[in-house]
């Protein structure tokens, strides 16, 4: 279990490549194997031209703070570019799409409430 952890060194930690997503791999930060209950934490990484196809979560938040690169984020059907210091905040029911869209790997973090882990329904 780690619950300090350096972003330079994501090995070891559970990783996953969400439904309807492209070029991702996100790490787990906090989740329910290392003791978060009422939130999850993911490091996100899409390799450029990478992409999260257009998606709701019905039972969750999510919010996004790009750490490196940039994206082209869709909100409620409206586009928007981020880059480093960008966030965007999704609430549940919102239909949302990410793209990489720089020459270099885009970073995130991404914070969801309630967990999915602890959330039945899981991300849709």
């Amino acid at each position: 279990m780690k619950n300090v952890i350096n972003l330079g060194d994501l090995s070891g930690l559970p990783t996953f490549a969400p439904p309807k997503h492209s070029g991702t791999l996100n790490h787990r930060l906090a989740h329910s194997g290392n003791g978060a209950t009422q939130l999850a934490i993911w490091h996100g990484t899409l390799e450029p031209g990478g992409e999260a196809e257009e998606h709701v979560h019905e039972k969750m938040d999510q919010a996004f703070y790009v750490i490196g690169g940039q994206c082209r984020f869709w909100l409620d059907g409206e586009e928007h570019r981020l880059a480093q210091g960008g966030f965007v905040f999704v609430p549940m029911g919102a239909p949302h799409r990410i793209l990489a869209s720089g020459a270099d790997a885009l970073k995130l973090l991404v914070i969801i409430a309630p967990p999915p882990e602890e959330n039945p329904a899981g991300p849709k």
